[in-house]
């Protein structure tokens, strides 16, 4: 395989990661979309302007999208996905003693649930004490097909915006995070929010990663 059929693979596969056709890779960022599809099937020598407006689309660093890491190419069913109840999806609890607001993200979300999601997160942040609430996000189980799914563009940009209302509110936040894919995307959303002055993101390359127990306790008290 030459460097720019592995270029054009690695694209695919990041741009399928994240639920983008490539009409919708193409339209946020500003490409043509006959040009975004011979870049994938590796008629392209793609320019390092090319490259960087798609990473931005894409979310992910320039370093990151060269990284080892590699995914499936099989397409993420989303509709199927948002036919399960949310409650499988997306639950969260108030630990009001501990100033502790704890969620998981199993699976992809619609726009609208997000919105009542955000609605929802708020109300429960206002229960606790101005600038000591901790935040525990397990995004472990955002999997479809047994590969890692992060969040398409604009349920980013939601959770971008629901970071800035957090972050006066916030103590610390902690990111579990499915791969190096999400933990970088992760990491981006943050600096953009401001809230990465208080934010870790996690992952480790372990085998019982996405499914072992974690203590809130112990994983505030070491990060």
């Amino acid at each position: 395989m030459n460097i720019l059929s592995d270029f054009g693979l690695r694209l695919k596969e990041l741009r399928l990661r994240s639920n983008l056709s490539q009409d919708m890779l193409a339209a946020r960022s500003g490409l043509d979309r006959t040009y975004v599809g011979s870049v994938e099937r590796g008629e392209r020598n793609i320019s390092l302007k090319n490259i960087e407006l798609l990473c931005n689309t894409l979310d992910v660093d320039i370093s990151y999208f060269f990284d080892h890491e590699r995914f499936s190419l099989h397409s993420a069913h989303l509709k199927s996905e948002l036919k399960r109840p949310i409650q499988e999806r997306f639950c969260y609890r108030v630990d009001v003693e501990r100033n502790l607001i704890s969620w998981q993200v199993a699976g992809a979300l619609s726009l609208d649930e997000v919105t009542s999601i955000t609605a929802d997160l708020k109300s429960a942040c206002r229960q606790l004490v101005l600038g000591q609430v901790k935040l525990l996000i397990d995004n472990r189980k955002m999997m479809l097909g047994g590969q890692p799914l992060v969040f398409q563009p604009e349920i980013t940009e939601r959770w971008e915006e629901l970071q800035r209302w957090f972050l006066p509110h916030s103590e610390k936040v902690i990111v579990l995070c499915n791969s190096k894919l999400m933990q970088n995307q992760m990491k981006r959303l943050a600096n953009r929010s401001g809230i990465i002055a208080v934010q870790k993101s996690l992952f480790q390359q372990e085998e019982d990663w996405l499914t072992k127990n974690m203590d809130p306790s112990f994983l505030f008290e070491t990060h």
